[in-house]
């Protein structure tokens, strides 16, 4: 029993050292397959349009860098990562994104983005070792940090890739719009990975006495709604200073007042303010659409008072994705529009539809050339919906254009619809009349045709006469046939009507009265109708970011390594005390 328990504690022993050696090489593996790239070939400072910067930024404007790579000759795998990292006194303001094939969509590599340290760590997929000679091209968005360096003038921008600087740069930083006073003036900002906007109404930093204000504000683009219980005002003193408005004094007095939503717009009554009173309104809208880079969203924000006229302030938020492409209001659609012969249409008109927010983009119609063209439009999927056909041609279905399909703003994405002629059908109805025949006769008729007999007619005479013999004459008189025809353009109908009069003869006898019946049988009438109805057929031709599930670094494996190796020298330990166990007995 000993030598038994002995040799199952030997070969415990083997296993547990085969099994640690195992996972702590696989971890060692794992680590020497991922490793850090350079794959950078250039980096440019840029405006949000993605164009040449060449004025000052503002204290809350963001500016673009532009980052080339390519992987060719580089041995990149799958799992491997790039870091990019940009020096205070810049900050990033963009959020994690994807590098993705323009032409497939698959996905080469995940951005995740480290605003805190200032990094951006991209980590490529299997499609770098299915492809050769991979290249392209990354932006994202920084901002000057006005706290860090505060005064106007040039600011460094330096950019290292794996912790070694490889590209300096400068932008020039300013204060615009700042230090104005305004009586009202409304300013917006995304949120939430873009699926949120913040909103602020700054009212009576002119120090003014205003007798019933009211403040309304006016969602000016589509897709967005108040989001309930955002709502705050707070009450207090404007001062600018450092580059900032700041509100001194700040009080929470939103119990106070009543915010009144109808729709896409919202008013507050502040009452009779004085040159003291001044507040900053502040609220959160919902994104109820994907946005994409590149977006402006529009907002108005007014005040009035009793003695004192409408006074507006327009607000833009700009939506900034950082991403591989995007440059936005520089996209097109060229519509052709023919017929079947594919000749051009002229007079077709068609509305563009925004298909996230339903938005309709304009209404245009075809030129002498059938063609017009959609500009400055985001990439965005889209539908050109005809509602107004040339003459003689029927609407056509309506046509999608998909994201993917806009590849560069100097192409406009093309599109041919072609509308068909609207089918009729033309009826032709021919009646021909045939010769109608009347025989009439006393003797008996007979014919092969239908025959209608008219029942006897009974003619009554009263004679009076004086004399004892009288001789009455009684006389019939039958009117003709009278042969009445319809014509209409489905059917004719002949209609024959017979008349029969009695003529009455009387003559006065005083003394004797005689009375005579003869009964006269008309002539049989025969009436042919014959109609002939032929159809003719004539056809004719008829006719801010988007949130993402966040990316994973490569593991390294040592911390599954270590884990591995507590685990062993458990097993071991187990081992040993249950040899120790086997050798007491």
């Amino acid at each position: 029993m000993k030598k038994f328990a002995k040799t199952s504690f030997v070969l415990s022993l083997f296993i547990s050292i085969l099994t640690v050696f195992f996972v702590v090489s696989a971890g060692k593996v794992s680590a020497d397959t991922s490793k850090k790239v350079d794959v950078i070939t250039e980096v440019k400072i840029q405006n949000d349009k993605g164009e040449a910067l060449t004025g000052p930024v503002g204290r809350f404007d963001n500016f673009r860098l532009n980052a080339k790579f390519a992987l060719e000759g580089k041995n990149v795998k799958a799992g491997d990562t790039t870091e990019v990292s940009i020096a205070s006194p810049i900050d990033i303001k963009s959020q994690d994104f994807e590098i993705n094939d323009s032409i497939t969509g698959k996905l080469i590599a995940n951005a995740k983005v480290d605003a805190t340290a200032g990094k951006i760590i991209l980590t490529f997929t299997k499609f770098v070792e299915e492809k050769n000679d991979v290249s392209g091209s990354f932006f994202f968005y920084a901002q000057v940090n006005k706290v860090k360096s505060p005064n106007d003038g040039e600011v460094p921008v330096k950019v290292s890739v794996n912790d070694k600087e490889k590209f300096t740069g400068k932008v020039t930083s300013g204060t615009i719009g700042g230090g104005y006073r305004y009586s009202i003036i409304k300013s917006g900002w995304s949120e939430a990975g873009n699926k949120e906007l913040g909103f602020r109404i700054s009212v009576n930093r002119t120090n003014e006495v205003i007798n019933d204000a009211v403040v309304t504000d006016t969602l000016k683009s589509p897709g967005l709604t108040y989001k309930p219980g955002s709502f705050k005002i707070k009450k207090g003193t404007w001062e600018y200073s450092n580059g900032k408005w700041e509100l001194k004094n700040a009080k929470d007095v939103t119990a106070n007042y009543q915010v009144n939503i109808n729709g896409n717009s919202f008013s507050i009554n502040l009452g009779n303010i004085t040159a003291d009173d001044q507040f900053a309104i502040e609220y959160r809208t919902d994104v109820n659409y994907t946005v994409v880079d590149g977006e402006k969203i529009l907002n108005q924000a007014t005040i009035k008072g009793s003695n004192k006229d409408e006074y507006a302030s327009n607000s833009t938020v700009k939506i900034q994705i950082a991403g591989g492409e995007g440059i936005g209001y520089e996209f097109s659609i060229k519509v052709t529009k023919v017929d079947e012969q594919n000749g051009p249409l002229k007079g077709a008109k068609f509305q563009v539809v925004r298909q996230a927010t339903g938005q309709v983009i304009g209404e245009f119609e075809s030129d002498a050339n059938g063609e017009f063209t959609v500009k400055n439009i985001l990439r965005d999927k889209y539908i050109i919906k005809e509602i107004q056909a040339p003459a003689g041609y029927e609407l056509a279905a309506d046509t999608v254009v998909e994201a993917g399909e806009f590849k560069t703003p100097k192409a406009p994405v093309a599109k041919t619809i072609v509308d068909q002629k609207t089918t009729t059908t033309t009826t032709t109805t021919t009646t021909t009349e045939e010769p109608t025949t009347t025989t009439t006769t006393e003797a008996p008729t007979t014919t092969t045709t239908t025959t209608t007999t008219e029942a006897p007619t009974t003619t009554t005479t009263t004679t009076t006469t004086e004399e004892p013999t009288t001789t009455t004459t009684t006389e019939a008189t039958t009117e003709a046939t009278t042969v009445s025809t319809s014509e209409t353009t489905e059917a004719t109908t002949v209609s024959t009507s017979e008349t029969t009069e009695a003529t009455t003869v009387t003559t006065e006898e005083p003394t004797t009265t005689t009375t005579t019946t003869t009964t006269t049988e008309e002539p049989t009438t025969t009436t042919t109708s014959t109609t002939t109805t032929t159809t003719t057929t004539v056809p004719t031709p008829s006719e801010t970011t988007t949130t993402e599930d966040k990316p994973k670094l490569p593991q390294t494996g040592e911390t599954v390594g270590t884990s591995l190796v507590l685990a062993g020298v458990l097993i071991l330990s187990g081992t040993v005390v249950l040899k120790c166990k086997c050798s007491n007995k």
